[in-house]
């Protein structure tokens, strides 16, 4: 009983300090599987396949901790061959304290792209969002409403029971990429808007992404055998005072992907504490136009002993796969077979696969 009472008790503090500290230093979330959701990434991945293209994420993150974080991803794009560009639309969710704090996006994406150098191109890309914040302090249990045991107490909160915020977002980007590297920039929470609770001016900060990658091809897709490769990759995040460099390696041999990152900023640290977040698994299975992904995160922090890490799943489907023949510019290296990329014009490659 009093083993019970103590994880009770600490699941419960410790929810209740992240949610209690999210308007405060609220940070956007984060998928492992970042390829995976390539819109959330950046809007200058819009539209890159050879037609439509619809993605679906879930990730669950701290299952060892009682009512965490939820995420849900569902996105859709096409690419315009006429216009050289990528229209998108993408719906996100995340769910913390089992309903305590919810966030709900929808956002609409561009991306146009332009060869500057023979088998060299760049795609600027912009999104623009409708977002809420829901708090519902309902069931939540304050260290007001404890007694001297841990007992409830009821007691009055000083703020309502309910709080929602609604506002208008923006982001930009641009990338650069051939057929054995890519590098792009991403900008997000553009729009300045307080999401506070209180009468302190709380505001969702700035978020830089800084990403790129190299390709390693050692067998070419020809007659009846598929292309083999190596992909190194990396995503640089920063905003306000949290940073975090997400850095790893693909091996594609078909129909399997495999993949082992790393999440963590090495030698650093911050208030004593490492920045050695974790190691991610992933394993990612393609048949025809479907590709399914599973990736697990292992905790590295002082958390490992009671988060249980996170489980993610993603789910690619691409259909209308259609391209004109006019000249084959290669695959973005950044792309797997199951999220094609696509470019436009006369320049129009023959197929596009990432890693």
């Amino acid at each position: 009983m009093i083993k019970y009472l103590y994880k009770y008790l600490r699941d419960s503090i410790i929810a209740v300090v992240c949610l209690c500290s999210l308007p405060a230093i609220a940070q956007d979330v984060s998928f492992s599987q970042m390829y995976a959701n390539p819109m959330y990434l950046s809007p200058s991945f819009t539209g890159l396949s050879n037609g439509t293209r619809m993605s679906l994420s879930y990730r669950d993150q701290w299952p060892g901790i009682a009512n965490t974080f939820r995420s849900y991803a569902l996105a859709a794009d096409h690419f315009f061959e006429e216009y050289s560009s990528g229209l998108g639309i993408m719906v996100m969710r995340d769910d913390s304290g089992n309903g305590l704090l919810v966030r709900q996006d929808i956002s609409a994406l561009y991306a146009y792209e332009f060869e500057v150098a023979r088998d060299i191109y760049i795609r600027p890309g912009i999104e623009f969002a409708y977002k809420e914040r829901n708090l519902d302090l309902m069931d939540a249990i304050f260290p007001s409403d404890q007694d001297n045991a841990g007992g409830f107490v009821p007691s009055s909160h000083a703020l309502s029971d309910n709080y929602n915020h609604k506002q208008f977002d923006a982001a930009a980007s641009a990338m650069i990429y051939s057929d054995n590297f890519w590098f792009g920039v991403a900008a997000h929470n553009l729009v300045k808007s307080n999401v506070g609770v209180t009468d302190i001016a709380t505001y969702n900060p700035f978020k830089t992404s800084v990403y790129g990658g190299y390709k390693y091809k050692y067998q070419d897709k020809r007659n009846r055998r598929d292309e083999q490769s190596v992909t190194l990759a990396f995503n640089y995040r920063a905003q306000q005072n949290f940073n975090q460099l997400d850095i790893g390696t693909y091996w594609y041999i078909n129909p399997m992907e495999l993949g082992l990152w790393y999440r963590g900023i090495p030698f650093a640290s911050s208030d004593g504490l490492l920045n050695h977040d974790g190691l991610i698994f992933i394993l990612g299975i393609n048949v025809g136009p479907v590709r399914f992904a599973y990736s697990y995160d292992w905790t590295l922090s002082e958390l490992s002993g009671y988060s249980n890490g996170a489980n993610e799943l993603s789910l690619i489907y691409r259909f209308n796969q259609t391209f004109k023949k006019k000249g084959s510019r290669g695959a973005i290296p950044c792309s797997s077979p199951g999220i094609s990329g696509g470019s436009g014009s006369k320049y129009r490659r023959k197929s596009r696969s990432i890693f």
